[in-house]
Order: structure tokens, then sequence, then C-alpha cells
């Protein structure tokens, strides 16, 4: 009797260090492709980010931009006020985007906004020759390399951004004249981000849990 007893305790203690494994399995496995898809959506998102910066900088008239000063002068300039109205009709055609704008640096290094898409006056306003004394590294290897990129999440005083930046050059082999930036709000990114990814994440979990079921549930 007791042996019979010894025997059904040990089978149950099986049992249930089977089912602990599968669900142990089951939870990496659910938690490895969580990782993997807001890891693939992020790198898409950006990808998107940095083409929509690249189509709206090719859409600025170059020669607009060299006609800039980057001081309170271009106030009164024609080709300022142009690029600024282009900039606030994309940016409220845009609702994911707050803030487009166009950044100078100058010999000594010092980077500024030559123009921005806010109105005039507002409290994010950042008048023509602005110096950007927060801006981080990656924004400067920019205008170095003349590489566009997506940067972020950064910090500055306006909040914390995802930021496409795209260089615009009037030839391949000039100086940068100008950096086209375009921030989305970091809380609004990571939002994005979880609702592209809890369909897919949610249907793998359940199908994983469908397979621990099938597995550790004994047959009636």
């Amino acid at each position: 009797m007791k042996d019979k007893e010894t025997i059904r305790f040990s089978w149950r203690q099986y049992q249930c260090l089977k089912a602990a494994a599968v669900l142990m399995a089951v939870l990496a496995a659910g938690a490895l492709f969580a990782c993997w898809t807001v890891q693939r959506t992020d790198r898409e998102m950006r990808a998107n980010l940095l083409e929509q910066t690249r189509m709206i900088a090719q859409a600025i008239n170059i020669e607009s931009i060299q006609s800039l000063s980057g001081t309170e002068r271009d106030l009164n300039n024609p080709d300022y006020t142009r690029i600024k109205e282009q900039l606030s009709a994309v940016r409220l055609g845009n609702p994911q985007c707050r803030f487009l704008y166009l950044m100078g640096r100058k010999c000594d290094g010092t980077v500024f906004f030559f123009v921005d898409s806010e109105r005039a006056g507002s409290k994010d306003y950042s008048p023509p020759g602005q110096v950007y004394d927060e801006i981080m590294e990656d924004y400067r290897r920019v205008f170095d390399t003349k590489a566009e990129a997506v940067v972020g999440p950064a910090t500055d005083r306006w909040g914390t951004w995802i930021s496409g930046l795209v260089p615009i050059s009037y030839q391949q082999n000039e100086p940068v004249l100008a950096v086209l930036g375009m921030d989305i709000d970091a809380c609004t990114w990571k939002r994005n981000v979880a609702t592209k990814v809890v369909l897919p994440v949610g249907l793998v979990l359940v199908m994983l849990l469908c397979v621990f079921a099938a597995c550790c549930c004994p047959p009636r």
C-alpha cells in the first residue's frame, strides 16, 4: 500500500516538475518574442521617421536656406517666412510630429536655430539665431559626418524626444548648410510601439499557453 502511495506521490511530483518546466519555457519564449518584436517595431518606426524627415528636407528650397542669416534680420526675409509656413503646415498635418526645425552651425561649433514650426510668440517658439545650448553629441555628429540619423530618447529644455535628423547641403561634397530635425515625443513613441506590439505578442502568448495546456493537463 505504501509503495503504491509512494509511486503515486512521485508521479505527482514528476507531473508538477514537468508542468513547471514547460511553463518556464513558455514564459521564456514569450519574453524573448516580446523583446524581439519591440526591437523590430522600434527599428521600423525609426526607419519610417527618417524617411518622413528626408522627404520634408528634400522639399525645402536650398537657395532659400542660403539666404538665411540665423539672426533676427531673418524675420523680414520672405524666404524665412516661406520655410516657416512650410514647416508649420507639415507639422499640423502630422499629429505625431511635435517640432520641425532647421539648425545651423557657426564656425566656432555653436549650433543654433534658423527657423522652427512654432507660432511666433508661443512658449516653445525658437527665434532665428537662438542657440541650442543643450544639443547632444549625436546631433552634432550629423553636421560632422553628413549622415542622416534617428537619435533619442534625448532630453532638452522642451522635453524628451525621438528625433529624425537629415543634413542639407548644396552639393554632396560641400559643407552642411543646415540640419532638418523632426521630433516625436518619447511618451507618444513608446505608446505607439506598445500599440503595434500588443496584438502579435498576445496571440503568441495564447498559442504558447495552449501548448502548455496540451502538454501538462492530464487527459480526462
